[in-house]
């Protein structure tokens, strides 16, 4: 049973300012409730539609194992709470954590600028936990990274990354990162000496890209060649193409 004032609580979540009030945030769907379980500690609680149960036995064991509160509710209260046309029937609330100090000694570090869409972001941090990169920052006027559709383009990822939120780019030219970044005009490719190197990958604004200031801080603007048509890549896909480039093998 969902009292009126928990109902609430829970719908606050789908807004930014309930987020950070509550340090709380959705997952919604089956295969991203039993990730978060199975891969984390963030998952507090459990909203489930009584016409799902049936059909969940083994997340509904896995909350019972871990001691997770499960809250049986009906598909109209479910609808109230999911921010999907077609809700699932099955919502997870999680903690968002503060992340721990920064590691100014990774190897790899993804900087996103100004990136303001958040499926661009959710494909984002999906593909840096997949090249194993582990600590993304994030500029100021960038999507909130805890935002549902983020989440959900997210399939998982911040089960395995550390967010940094409002990060100056200067922190990184103190520790001897080289800054590249990614643009449709860079000339520059990196050079096989510079795989070794501490590097910070940074992806602009879809629209806008770099400003004049912030590219002044970049040691290299690189680019992906062209071998077709079209007339640009969207910043996702650019991002994918060249954490693949420069993950550690």
């Amino acid at each position: 049973m969902l009292s009126v004032k928990r109902l609430k609580q829970i719908q606050f979540l789908k807004t930014k300012k309930g987020r950070l009030k509550e340090k709380l945030f959705l997952i919604e769907g089956k295969r991203s409730v039993e990730n978060y379980i199975l891969k984390s500690n963030l998952v507090e609680e459990i909203v489930i539609s009584d016409s799902e149960i049936g059909y969940n036995k083994p997340i509904i064991d896995l909350c019972i194992q871990k001691k997770i509160k499960l809250i049986t509710v009906s598909n109209k209260i479910i609808s109230k709470l999911s921010d999907t046309k077609t809700p699932s029937g099955l919502i997870g609330i999680c903690k968002i954590l503060t992340p721990g100090k920064i590691d100014l000694n990774a190897k790899r570090w993804l900087y996103l600028h100004k990136i303001k869409d958040p499926g661009n972001m959710g494909t984002l941090l999906r593909t840096a936990a997949w090249f194993n990169i582990k600590n993304i920052a994030l500029s100021v006027d960038s999507a909130d990274p805890f935002n549902n559709k983020v989440v959900r383009s997210a399939m998982g990822a911040h089960t395995y990354i550390n967010i940094y939120q409002k990060m100056d780019i200067n922190t990184f030219i103190k520790k001897d990162y080289l800054l590249i970044g990614a643009d449709q005009n860079g000339k520059s490719q990196l050079e096989n000496s510079e795989y070794s190197k501490k590097i910070m990958l940074c992806l602009g604004s879809e629209a806008e890209g770099f400003d004049r200031s912030f590219k002044n801080n970049l040691d290299r603007l690189i680019s992906i060649k062209k071998t077709g048509q079209g007339e640009s890549l969207n910043v996702a896909i650019a991002g994918s193409i060249l954490m693949n480039e420069i993950s550690i093998k």
